[in-house]
């Protein structure tokens, strides 16, 4: 027999409760209270016609407006579409002279309970105590509130009094079951709360003194009856009918019969968990969680609480489950069913599960149908307190079944899956273990002294252990049969990645055989990708990855890589700035994956590396179309042909710094497992020197360098001494943003060697830009000023924009400003033909510079301000902190205080957050100078000195000598000192600052810096 409440999966018309039609579970759009009247009155005559006059009547209390009549019609659309959606689209049919609702008994909740009390009141006449209460609770189970809710018509309100008296019926017949079980303590749980809604009802009260007796609590069985006695009193004036007042008297004189002990139930009592775990670590939150959930013995609970912890292979899923299992036993006396569904050879099935079962239940004769097993599985357990533990679940088919469906018990399920298709449950994901609690796990195993003697290696065997409990418990196992091996031993082992995964296992215990299991359950495709993705081991990505590797549709690939999610092969890391969903590999299912990568033929291996960094290399090209140049001439010596899902062009397109940040990681290591696998096509130079301007925009020295590493490996070991020329100006320009000038020059000479070799005039002509900033950094000025001038006279427009930006800065500090002026205008006017936004705001700061040499500081100002907005609007945050450092100096020459002491400091944390050495001296020297101008001299000098020492840091003796000035005049007590040192370093680096330095001293120096702020 199938009940109706094992159907409740199909219920439509919800109407105990607020009045509700669900379409795919979910509710559909009714209207307001009128069409639910509509509904209510079509169903209390469902199957026969009911007149559009009548219906008028009902709805509206036979008082209805003037178009009461089209209103009905306007109704019966809008319950028409609602009965549509919930796949009833013929259910409401036109009969003159009305309509008519057809539905089936299991469409609506109201049959369901009716056919469910019937049965529950049939099981109490024939003495199936446990049967009636199973159906008595499942019939209860489907209120949801007063009946009709929403519904204010009337005849919605009789019958809702006539239908409440048959929910308090049935929440009698439960109590009446639950005494003859024995469970006296429950029923009067259930009655007190009865009574307390329901004071005047007699019967209630009855069965609650009945209750009370039956729990050896007569006094409060007596109370109630006072209490009762009062409130008729009271309220109706009148005393207590016969019946309640019969059973007072026994209740008071002891003549009533204390029961005789409850027999135990004809099935046995299943003791069937596996064994405890003595060395349980960890999970505190967890199974604090679990013996919340199964320790609670609310009266009201209706559902079987249902527990489902799910997480990685290896989790200690099973380990909690039954854990808490052992400690919820006290709470659960009527016995414990286990089953693991993941048998050692196959997936157990729900009809041989439920054999298991019923048999341990004292069932002799098995039914022979999975539905009789199910319907008297559940008769057996009901109204009983059991723990069911359905351990290693594979999918929501496997345990559906199992569910007793009584909420006395508890039901917990350990899945690799969240089994998200089984309704209420409550979900527990674990997580790997923390660093703390794997070593203690470990102390556990081998013993807390050992750990404790070599705390270091202990640590580092957790780490390698990844944080998963099997495997710090095959680590243990080892450690514990070899009480001879420091702990040391085994953890140099584990960091033999190709060795690890043979170290952790022992016996039974094996990380290769827990992910096994999962493994099997990929298809062909799925398999690969799996291959692929532990193959090149980034440390996360998008989806999207999966399409060019396994060159499948986009759709497809989110489709399998969400598949590796689901099988706790892949996890989740987050989501990214641009809001994709980002995946990483455990560190263990990484070696698993690249093991089994190798049945892959390294023709396909090569292939889909190239086809993914050949889309990697497009997206980076349209990221960095909308990013600041940053970095000159290094374009792709060719274009690779790839097809690319035009969203995620777009997606690179408009927000390139959020999408480059969420890639670059990624990208920067396929390019080196494309090196160390072999592939070393032209795509991993395309994405090297496509992303140099990219890095450099963020200051990301660490992927800069590594993916220039691997092309200049690649460069050379293929004899491309273009390519190689290319790479070095590269490195050069890495180095030079790096601040370490003497490896930048080192790099710029290598790079334009080898393009004088193969008369490559473009790196050439680069690599000569790079040398003669170097030089004019360093204050060789003659030399830069002719590398310049070559890099001009070979270069492209770019080339020639940057060269003579360097020229104009060589001549302001050389002091002809004519020539400085000429330059930059120049550099702006061939920045503007390039729609340079970035170059031209650069000029226009060096512009703005030649200004305030010659004490022009309101045009200095204005055009920093200006340099500052366009290198803001083109991306360049790191150059706008310059443009508004000079601002702020032009500032401090006209007097104005207002803001640049804030803005210094915001320049000063950019560049020590951009590892910006150069800018971070600047900005400091910079302050000093404020403090200084503003009469705090004391500061001046800390921040003065502090900035020194950063300019000898960097071996620029032009920028000591600066500084140097500045402390001669904020340090009195030292300044003939500093200045002393300061024109000895301006004689060796002849500007035009040796000659003001002559005719002036340091007092002389302070009251021109002090001037503007003086009264």
């Amino acid at each position: 027999m199938t009940l109706w409440c094992d159907r409740i999966g199909v219920v439509r018309i919800l109407v105990l409760g607020p009045v509700a039609v669900l379409g795919d579970g979910a509710e559909v759009n009714l209207g307001g209270p009128k069409p639910k009247a509509l509904l209510v009155a079509l169903l209390q005559q469902a199957g026969r016609v009911v007149a559009v006059e009548r219906l008028v009547d009902l709805i509206w209390d036979e008082s209805p407006p003037q178009s009461a009549t089209a209103l009905v019609h306007t109704y019966i659309s809008l319950l028409r579409r609602g009965l549509a959606a919930a796949g009833r689209k013929d259910a409401l049919a036109t009969r003159s002279p009305g309509y008519l609702l057809r539905v089936e008994p299991d469409e609506v909740d109201l049959s369901g309970f009716e056919r469910l009390l019937a049965s529950a009141r049939e099981a109490e006449r024939s003495g199936d105590a446990a049967g009636a209460a199973l159906r008595y609770g499942q019939a209860i189970d489907l209120w949801r509130g007063p009946a009709f809710g929403g519904v204010d018509a009337g005849f919605a309100a009789d019958w809702r009094d006539a239908l409440g008296e048959d929910r308090l019926s049935a929440e009698d017949g439960l109590a009446r079951c639950l005494l003859d079980l024995g469970r006296t303590e429950e029923a009067a749980a259930r009655l007190q709360r009865t009574v307390a809604a329901h004071p005047l009802r007699e019967d209630t009260r009855a069965l609650l003194m009945r209750a009370l007796h039956e729990a050896g609590r007569q006094a409060d069985a007596l109370e109630v009856y006072r209490a009762g006695r009062r409130l008729l009193l009271d309220e109706l004036g009148i005393e207590p009918g016969e019946r309640l007042r019969a059973l007072h008297a026994a209740i008071l004189d002891g003549t009533l019969a204390a029961p005789a002990p409850t027999a135990p139930a004809r099935s046995a009592v299943p003791r069937a968990l596996p064994p405890d775990i003595g060395d349980f670590t960890g999970r505190a939150d967890a199974l604090a969680r679990l013996l919340a959930i199964g320790g609670s013995r609310e009266g009201d609970r209706t559902a079987t609480p249902t527990v489902v912890v799910s997480g990685f292979g290896g989790a200690g899923k099973s380990a909690l489950a039954v854990h808490a299992a052992h400690l919820l036993r006290p709470a659960y006396p009527d016995g414990q069913l286990f089953a693991d569904l993941r048998g050692a050879d196959r997936d157990l099935d729900a009809f041989e599960v439920l054999g298991r079962f019923l048999t341990a239940l004292g069932v002799e004769e098995l039914p022979e149908s999975l539905d009789e097993r199910v319907e008297r599985y559940r008769q057996r357990v009901a109204g009983r307190r059991l723990i069911v533990l359905l351990d290693n679940a594979r999918g929501e088919h496997q345990v559906r079944a199992l569910l007793p469906g009584a909420p006395e018990c508890l039901v917990l399920i350990t899945s690799r899956s969240r089994l998200a298709g089984l309704a209420g449950t409550e979900s527990i994901e674990l997580d790997f273990l923390d660093q703390d609690s794997a070593v203690e796990m470990l102390g556990k195993m081998i013993g807390a002294d050992r750990v404790a003697a070599q705390p270091d290696a202990a640590a580092r065997i957790a780490e390698l252990c990844g944080g998963v409990p099997l495997a710090i418990r095959a680590a243990g196992a080892k450690l514990r049969a070899r009480p001879h091996w420091p702990l040391r031993s085994l953890a140099e082992r584990l960091s033999d990645e190709r060795r690890r995964l043979d170290e952790l296992a022992v016996g039974d215990l094996a990380i290769r055989s827990s992910l096994a299991l999962n493994y099997a359950d990929l298809d062909a495709v799925q398999r690969r990708a799996f291959h692929l993705l532990c193959l090149l081991d980034l440390p996360d990505f998008g989806w999207w990855v999966a399409a060019p590797l396994l060159d499948v549709a986009p759709a497809d690939a989110e489709d399998v890589v969400e598949r590796l999610v689901d099988l706790r092969l892949l996890d989740v890391a987050g989501v990214d700035s641009v809001g994709r969903v980002r995946y990483r590999f455990h560190d263990l299912v990484q070696l698993y994956g690249a093991e089994q990568a190798a049945q892959e033929p390294p023709e396909v291996v090569a292939a889909a590396l190239t086809r993914t960094l050949g889309t990697w290399m497009a997206l980076v090209e349209a990221g960095s179309r909308r990013l600041p140049r940053m970095t000159l001439g290094l374009r792709p010596l060719v274009t690779a042909e790839v097809d690319v899902d035009p969203r995620l062009l777009a997606e690179a397109e408009e927000n390139p710094v959020e999408w480059l940040k969420s890639e670059t990681g990624a990208v920067v290591r396929a390019v080196e497992r494309a090196h160390e696998l072999g592939i070393d096509g032209v795509t991993t130079l395309l994405i090297t020197s496509l992303l140099s301007s990219p890095f450099a925009v963020r200051n990301e020295f660490d992927g800069w360098q590594r993916t220039h590493e691997v092309a200049l490996a690649a460069a050379r070991a293929g004899g491309d001494r273009r390519a190689e020329a290319m790479v070095l100006a590269g490195l050069g320009q890495l180095h030079y943003e790096k601040d370490d000038f003497a490896a930048a020059e080192a790099h710029f000479r290598m790079a334009h060697e080898q393009a004088v070799a193969v008369a490559d005039d473009p790196i050439r002509a680069i690599a000569l830009i790079g040398l003669g900033t170097v030089a004019r950094d360093v204050g060789e000025f003659a030399r830069a000023a002719a590398d310049l001038t070559a890099a001009a006279a070979i270069g492209d427009d770019c080339v020639v924009a940057a060269a003579r930006y360097g020229l104009g800065a060589i001549e302001r500090d050389h002091g002809d400003m004519a020539a400085a002026f000429a330059h930059f205008a120049a550099s702006i006017e061939r920045y503007r033909s390039l729609a340079d936004r970035r170059g031209e705001a650069l000029a226009l700061r060096g512009l703005s510079l030649c200004h305030r040499a010659l004490d022009e500081y309101e045009p200095a100002a204005r055009l920093s301000a200006d340099a500052a907005s366009i290198l803001l609007a083109s991306g360049d945050d790191l150059g706008a902190t310059y443009a508004h450092q000079s601002w702020a100096k032009a500032s401090l020459r006209l007097g104005v205080v207002d803001g640049v002491a804030e803005a210094l400091a915001g320049c000063l944390e950019v560049c020590t957050r951009r590892r910006d050495r150069f800018g971070a001296a600047l900005m400091t020297r910079t302050l000093g100078e404020y403090h200084l101008a503003t009469g705090d001299q004391g500061f001046a000098r800390e921040l003065l000195a502090e900035a020194l020492d950063r300019w000898s840091e960097l071996d620029l003796a032009l920028w000591q000598a600066r500084t140097l000035r500045d402390l001669a005049a904020a340090d009195p007590d030292n300044a003939d000192k500093h200045w002393l040192r300061a024109t000895e370093l301006f004689t060796a680096v002849p500007t035009r600052e040796l000659a003001e330095l002559s005719a002036s001293s340091p007092a002389e120096w302070l009251a021109r810096v002090q001037a503007p702020y003086r009264l």
